[in-house]
């Protein structure tokens, strides 16, 4: 036992919590903000008042600090590795980790506490020790104090921690493998009982059958200590039925594929027949009561017995044969275990065969399979019968070329055989793989194989099993080399050698080489001996590469090294066999110790350990008995399988690599009660729990011979089409919905039993997972999700932080919008390079532009729809009558032109279009107007406002506000200005060097106008500008939502907002380092608070952008009729030019200081100047009394502000907002 500390996790580990998410806990420990958001009254009893268009494919409100690192789309720069804690829809990353870090399995310890298995290291602890992980404290330590290496399976139970894997653990007086146990409450680390499951033991499974019994499972066969399997026993009859005695073989079959046949006479002969054996079926006939037949080996073997299946038909089968060989010439004398009286007994001319029924009598009446079974020349050769076989051995070793089977006798009329086989008692794997092969589908699993590399290998001596190549170095030519697969088929100590064939009798010593032959583990890809060969080698020999223990087959490969002449410039590389010699098996000792006195429990990659076995007073009974789950593996696996093992309600499921799946059924006493055995086609890797059932995977084919993923929930089923063998799958829980991830690149949701791929809607990559039942997930890998996602490219903002999929017809996804009524929306959108429209109840008329349609304005009056584009050859303005669908104009506006804006004077019947272009004729630059009745362009005011227009709006009808950058005669770098039709007079209200501005709102108390940077705000009579939060943040749109201003989540917002219950809504792309990268923004003057962030689609060709759908046709249509649009512009005569000077603010202050008078006074004194003179200072007091009054009747004076970053001239937008 070894002693170790966890100082600060064992305490909390082992107290009693609530079974709460340790979400909060964790927020409060990383100081992560929840972003609480206004209660927006966002639909206005409207669900489609506010849009987003332009192809969003998937948003996310934004909802805690940190969001921003989970709603990226994993790439390859991803950083997969870390350890991410998940819980009520919010992802926490808790630990970064290098990109060879490997978090393998993630194992819930307690109410919060998780287990982490792997390799690398997380802040410098490393796996290999495991850590234990608290999520109360967010610290971690490392269980035991040495590595584990590769652990496969982690059980909690209760207090104690069982670990199992492919691993050794010395606790200083023992060496235990593949399992081990750490005691959370004394914090102590101990082997097993019995140590381990012996050297190089994997660990697949740990399964709690109940309080007091666990079930291992994985590949082993043995104990470290293996006493514990042994105990007396006089009743050795009992014992001894647990061995399976029709599995075990001490040799090898000697593949018979191409041999050569002389079977003159006979009536029927397959010899593909007669060497795989079909029990049902006669492979030779031949007609009376005798007859023969010759088989030619393809080369000299020297075989210990011969296995005869003799015909199924009573009329045709052989009593008594012989066996005649050359080149002894001589008749066998042969050894078998008779049937009847089970005794050895010895034959050699008169050889007895016996029926298929006596065979058959014989083996119902055996009380063990023992019985069927002997062992001679020193244990080295077994001979055994079945119903359908006898063994007969060669008495004598002799070399053998060709061999001669004579029936002397029949039970019947003919004399037949259905197989014949061949046994030695090494196992040969020869370079030349055609020899390897047995021919039989059956046994490709089992036979030995090579392969070559891509040379001219040739042929040996004739009748000799090697082959050989002339090799020239520096010719860029592949390094010859062949590489043995032997099969090694149970666990034993053998010796292996190689053998080279002499060089004098092909005359070749004078130009053989050296080659190296190194013998490899494939399970870990460990070198385990390595020689250099010399092959002038005289005659043949062998070279002894390797003598000890097995329980795998093992690959070796020979390499040309050099020759060993220098005068030679070709080297002759000769290969010709690897034989493997059995010196002892662990079945056959099991088997001698049963046979005396022990008795003996066999393990085949299960055991079921009691542990109050180990914990009662030492008594004679075994501690590892030969219970039914034991023997179960035992009995229906082949030996050295490696097992997985897990529980399914009350069911135990095994899977391996023998082809079928075991379902157990067991009692109260764990005892076998029934099984069945499921038949796949592959090989089980691994099993996992889901909330559908048990998930079992591996190297599995479904009927049709497709890769498959199996699930069974009582019965099974095909799960997935997968076109993989699956390694490795892990189940997780996210958003409501079950996942397996398959080799971590393919997604199932078996919630919605779909196949998900990774988008920017939702992308994840998983190494493990773990979740403890209460609500806490943690995850090694990356994930990113999008809260609302199938957006199809349009959608609609609902209250209760609800976006839906606008879901438009033919899968319409719009960039552009505009309000003509209740129920129906105009909608821009693109289709096979061409921008169209679509009308939301349902009617696509066939008008189409090459280019993006950059304006939409309806005049609801005259049902007249004004659109307008962009092009780099020519703009376009089209105006259509919606009664009809008519096309009432269709015009063009010069090259590298955009129509920014429209306004319509309906009694004029023309339309003010503004936008960044030039015409000629007439002379217009930037603004200009269409009289949609005459088809006719004129110029706007003689074109005395000129430049680049990015808004147009109407206000109180009357006044028209402007936007962009632009001049008239008298001011240059405006802004924004104001226009008033009746008296055609503009106002500057923005100048200066700041650059366009792109567009304004006006507010009920504001206005807000924004450019690639900032926001310009007009409130309490002053101008504000604010920059955008984060670098490089551009806003595209901002307007203005309602919200619910009884909502206890606006009490931190700014007051007048809250009173006003409005606030403003930004979409753009925001950069934002405590955010991220956002799509919305809210503000209410003083406080940014992100709203969403939203992914387009890579095919949309538009940032999403938001449309508001409500009726803004007052905004755009004007009742006031133009009396003269080729008037020139004036400039009001109360108001001087001003330019961005600190001047400008001195006179202000100045004019402050006189004139802080009551409404009512100002009002009488602008009266009589009116009646007394019609001069400019009496009008100008006029305006300023009307203007500049308040809901109290106080006169509050203009205060314009010189920002230290760009400075504004401005004159009081109260002019424009009567209603200020």
């Amino acid at each position: 036992m070894f002693v170790h500390r966890l100082w600060t996790l064992v305490l909390p580990l082992l107290t009693l919590g609530s079974k709460a998410s340790q979400l909060q806990s964790i927020k409060s420990l990383l100081d992560i903000e929840d972003n609480v958001l206004p209660n927006l009254n966002i639909s206005q009893d409207n669900d489609n008042a506010v849009q987003i268009l332009g192809g969003v494919e998937a948003l996310s409100l934004y909802k805690y600090i940190g969001q921003q690192n989970f709603t990226k789309e994993i790439g390859p720069e991803t950083n997969s590795r870390g350890l991410v804690y998940y819980s009520n829809d919010t992802y926490i990353l808790l630990e970064d980790a290098d990109e060879d870090t490997r978090i393998d399995r993630i194992t819930p310890f307690g109410t919060d506490s998780f287990i982490l298995s792997g390799s690398g290291s997380i802040k410098d602890v490393p796996l290999g020790n495991q850590i234990l992980y608290n999520l109360s404290t967010l610290s971690m330590e490392r269980i035991f104090t040495q590595p584990l290496g590769h652990v496969e399976a982690v059980l909690v139970n209760d207090t104690s921690v069982y670990f199992g894997g492919n691993f050794s653990y010395n606790n200083g007086s023992m060496t235990g493998h593949g399992a081990l146990v750490w005691e959370s409450t004394s914090n102590t680390t101990q082997l097993l009982p019995f140590g381990g499951f012996g050297k190089d033991s994997y660990v697949n499974s740990i399964v709690k059958l109940n309080d007091d019994n666990i079930l291992f499972a994985g590949k082993f066969y043995t104990l470290d200590d293996s006493s514990i399997l042994t105990t007396s026993s006089k009743n050795t009859t009992s014992a001894t039925s647990a061995l399976n005695a029709t599995t075990l073989e001490l040799g090898q079959r000697i593949p018979l594929r191409y041999a050569s046949w002389d079977s003159q006479g006979s009536t029927t002969f397959e010899s593909s027949y007669l060497v795989c054996p079909d029990t049902d079926k006669d492979a030779w006939t031949y007609p009376g009561t005798s007859g023969s037949f010759v088989c030619t080996l393809p080369y000299e073997v020297a075989p210990t017995k011969i296995r005869l299946y003799n015909s199924p038909n009573s009329n045709n089968e052989i009593s008594l044969f012989q066996i005649l060989t050359n080149p002894s010439r001589s008749i066998m004398n042969l050894t078998y275990l008779d049937p009847i009286s089970g005794e050895l007994q010895n034959c050699d001319e008169f050889c007895p065969l016996y029926s298929r029924d006596t065979l058959l009598s014989a083996s119902q009446n055996v009380s063990s399979s023992l019985d069927m079974i002997s062992f001679i020349d020193n244990n080295n050769t077994d001979v055994k019968w079945s119903s359908d076989f006898q063994d007969f051995a060669f008495a004598n070793e002799v070399a053998v070329t060709s061999l001669k089977l004579t029936a002397l006798n029949s039970y019947g009329d003919n004399v037949a055989l259905s197989g014949l086989e061949l046994y030695q008692d090494t196992f040969s794997t020869y370079a030349n793989n055609s020899l390897n092969e047995y021919g039989c589908s059956a046994l490709a699993n089992d036979s030995s194989s090579s392969t070559l590399s891509d040379n001219e290998w040739y042929d040996g001596l004739t009748g000799q099993s090697y082959i050989a190549i002339d090799y020239v170095p520096n010719q860029n030519k592949p390094t010859p080399t062949v590489t043995f697969y032997p099969s090694i088929i149970h666990p034993g100590h053998y010796t292996i050698n190689t053998y080279t064939p002499g060089c004098v009798q092909d005359n070749t010593c004078s130009s053989r080489g050296i080659v190296n032959v190194t013998m490899w583990n494939p399970q870990n890809n460990t070198m385990m001996e390595t020689y250099l060969i010399y092959q002038n080698n005289d005659n043949l020999k062998y070279d002894k590469i390797y003598s000890g223990y097995l329980d795998f087959s093992p690959e070796i490969v020979m390499e040309y090294v050099s020759g060993i002449y220098a005068s030679n410039t070709a080297t002759i590389m000769v290969a010709d066999q690897v034989n493997i010699i059995t010196d002892s098996l662990d079945s056959f000792s099991s088997l001698s110790e049963t046979t005396t006195t022990k008795r003996h429990t066999p393990l085949n990659g299960v055991l079921q350990y009691q542990r109050s076995n180990f914990t009662a007073p030492t008594s004679n009974e075994m501690k590892i008995a030969n219970t039914t789950l034991n023997l179960f593996s035992v009995d229906n696996y082949p030996k050295n399988s490696s097992i997985f093992a897990d529980i399914y309600d009350t069911k135990l499921i095994l899977g391996g690599a023998d082809n079928h799946i075991s379902v157990i059924d067991f009692n109260e006493s764990l005892r076998v009660t029934a099984s069945e055995n499921k038949t796949i086609q592959g090989d089980v890797y691994g099993m996992t729990q889901t909330n559908q059932g048990l998930l079992i995977f591996g190297d599995l084919r479904s009927s049709d011979d497709k890769p498959t993923v199996l699930m069974f929930n009582g019965s099974f089923e095909n799960l997935s089409n997968y076109s993989k063998t699956v390694d490795n799958a892990i189940n997780i829980s996210l958003a409501n919905n079950d996942l397996i991830v398959f080799n971590n690149n393919y997604i199932l949701n078996t919630s919605s039993n779909s196949e998900i791929s990774n988008s920017s809607s939702f992308s994840l990559s998983l190494w493990s997972a773990g979740n403890n039942g209460n609500g806490d997930v943690l995850f090694s890998g990356a994930v990113s999700q999008m809260q609302f996602s199938d957006l199809s490219g349009s959608a609609r903002f609902l209250n209760e932080d609800i976006v839906e999929a606008l879901n438009l017809n033919k899968g319409i996804v719009p960039y552009l919008g505009a309000y003509l009524n209740e129920s129906t929306i105009a909608y821009a959108y693109k289709t096979d390079s061409l921008s169209k429209i679509y009308f939301s109840n349902n009617v696509n008329p066939s008008w189409n532009w090459s280019n993006n349609i950059t304006k939409m304005v309806y005049a609801n009056n005259q049902t007249l729809l004004a659109v307008g584009s962009e092009s780099s050859t020519t703009a376009e303005l089209s105006i259509f009558n919606l009664k009809n669908f008519t096309t009432i104009a269709n015009e063009t506006i010069g090259s590298n032109a955009k129509i920014n804006a429209f306004v319509n004077f309906e009694k004029n019947s023309s339309l003010l279009v503004g936008g960044d272009f030039q015409m000629s004729k007439p002379n217009c630059s930037g603004l200009c107007l269409y009289n949609y009745e005459s088809k006719s362009w004129s110029a706007f005011l003689n074109n005395t406002i000129f430049g680049e227009i990015t808004e147009l709006t109407f206000n109180n009808g009357s006044e028209l506000i402007i936007s962009g950058l632009f001049a008239t005669e008298k001011y240059q770098s405006i802004r924004l200005g104001s226009f008033n039709l009746t008296n055609s007079t503009m106002i500057p209200l923005l100048t200066g060097s700041g650059g366009k501005i792109k567009s304004f709102t006006v507010t009920e108390d504001s206005i807000v106008a924004w450019n690639d940077t900032s926001l310009l705000i007009y409130r309490d009579q002053k101008w504000n500008i604010t920059s955008l939060p984060g670098n490089g943040s551009s806003v595209s749109s901002v307007t203005t939502i309602n919200t619910n201003a009884d909502s206890y989540t606006l009490s931190k917002r700014a007051t007048d907002n809250v009173e006003k219950g409005s606030i403003l809504l930004l979409n753009g792309n925001f950069s934002i380092p405590q955010y991220g990268n956002l799509q919305g923004l809210l503000f209410d003057s003083q406080n940014w608070t992100p709203y969403f962030t939203s992914e387009a689609s890579e095919a949309s060709g538009h940032n999403p952008t938001i449309f508001i759908n409500r009726d803004v046709s007052a905004e755009f249509n004007s009742q006031i009729p133009l009396s003269n649009s080729n008037m020139a512009v004036t400039s009001p005569q109360s108001t001087s030019p001003l330019s961005p000077s600190s001047s400008a603010s001195s006179e202000s202050n100045k004019k402050s200081k006189k004139k802080n008078m009551d409404r009512g006074f100002v009002v009488l004194i602008g009266l009589a100047l009116a009646l007394g003179t019609v001069s400019v200072l009496g009008i100008a007091g006029v305006i300023l009394a009307y203007v500049f009054k308040d809901p109290e009747g106080d006169y509050e004076p203009i205060k314009p502000r010189i920002d230290e970053n760009e400075m504004l001239d401005t004159v009081p937008p109260e002019k424009l907002m009567k209603f200020v």
